[in-house]
């Protein structure tokens, strides 16, 4: 089980990491005008939508669990105050999983016009 553990942390400390890695590295090669550049931001804006995708799911992962917990100590805890401190847990965690729901929902569909040239940041 710690296996798995170590596995699924690697890949969510990889899924954080590599994108500003690649950004960097893309600065580096855009500064020293290396023909390679487009390549490696493209790469990094695939891993951005990586990470949109990944920190979506964990969060509503982690807004399940909450709920979860909730419930449990509602149902399993004595005192009134601590029934009513998990009764709290119950919307903000389902409050996560929307909030999880409707990153996933506006991400970015493709990213095939990302480094070609074309692809403008959008506009605030």
């Amino acid at each position: 089980m710690d296996g798995v553990i170590t596995v699924i942390a690697l890949i969510l400390i990889g899924l954080a990491v590599v994108p500003w890695l690649l950004v960097g590295l893309g600065t580096l090669a855009s500064q020293f005008d290396l023909a390679i550049t487009d390549r490696i931001l493209t790469l990094a804006a695939r891993s951005v939508q990586l990470q949109w995708i990944g920190g979506s799911m964990l969060n509503i992962v982690a807004g399940l669990a909450l709920a979860a917990l909730g419930i449990w100590a509602v149902l399993h805890v004595d005192p009134l105050l601590d029934r009513l401190s998990g009764v709290s847990l119950v919307p903000f965690g389902l409050w996560r999983i929307s909030m999880a729901a409707a990153l996933l929902r506006h991400r970015p569909k493709s990213s095939a016009n990302v480094g070609q040239g074309d692809w403008r940041p959008p506009r605030t």
